[in-house]
């Protein structure tokens, strides 16, 4: 028992789990939770999102994805992200190396397993990041500088996504109450399926885990706000991070 004990601490302690509710109105719309976990000298970083019931008004959407992230300068290795938004269902998969980013898509026959096509590409890589990591480089960031940018790869495309930091205040959410940095940030990216983001978003930054704690988020679709449900884990794991990386 004290063996099984000190087993889960330790996977604990190398890890952390945040899980939000995302409201359209009074209703919750979708669920999603990202995990970050520390893998020797990755970090490895995972997520799902997916709509809950409330009625034939809200489309399906089921994502995951994944990525691994050199912890000695915060780079990118691998990404990976599967999408089931309405009828559109797409798996991407994304390796980045010294110079280039190899890109494979598969797109499938409406929500089957039936593959519609595939198709391979390269790209030179000019320190424009995916995602997951770019998500992180803003985080770490912010809080450095009350202005700059982020430097994106996604969908074929490099994206330039500025940031300000507009205030610093208190933010109740379910998972408790956070000292946390606003932030506006302008998420111009083009992408396929039905998230697409629209106008600027609003996240709100904790000062102590750097996690988002709310965010207000646009898409084609509509607004939605998003709040912070639960941490499990290490909530100190960004600052380990990025501590490491510095």
């Amino acid at each position: 028992m004290i063996l099984l004990l000190l087993i889960f601490s330790f996977v604990y302690a190398n890890s952390l789990t945040a899980c939000y509710d995302a409201k359209y109105l009074f209703f919750t719309v979708a669920k999603t939770c990202i995990t970050y976990k520390i893998e020797d000298k990755t970090l490895e970083v995972s997520s799902f999102a997916k709509t809950v019931g409330v009625g034939g008004w809200v489309k399906r959407v089921y994502n995951t994805g994944s990525a691994r992230i050199s912890l000695k300068d915060l780079r990118p290795l691998k990404f990976e992200y599967h999408q089931e938004e309405g009828t559109f269902k797409r798996d991407q998969f994304y390796t980045f190396n010294n110079n280039n980013i190899l890109v494979k898509k598969i797109h499938y026959v409406g929500l089957s397993n039936q593959v519609e096509r595939s198709e391979e590409k390269v790209y030179p890589y000019k320190g424009y990041v995916d995602p997951y990591t770019a998500a992180l480089i803003l985080y770490r960031d912010s809080q450095r500088k009350d202005r700059g940018s982020v430097f994106m790869f996604y969908d074929d495309r490099e994206y330039v996504i500025p940031y300000s930091v507009l205030a610093v205040e208190w933010v109740e959410t379910p998972a408790g109450r956070f000292y946390s940095r606003l932030l506006e940030v302008y998420p111009n990216v083009e992408t396929k399926g039905l998230l697409k983001p629209k106008g600027r978003w609003y996240l709100w930054i904790d000062q102590e885990t750097l996690l988002p704690v709310q965010m207000e988020l646009g898409f084609i679709l509509g607004s939605v706000k998003v709040y912070l449900t639960s941490l499990q884990g290490d909530k100190y794991l960004l600052r380990e991070v990025f501590t490491y990386h510095r």
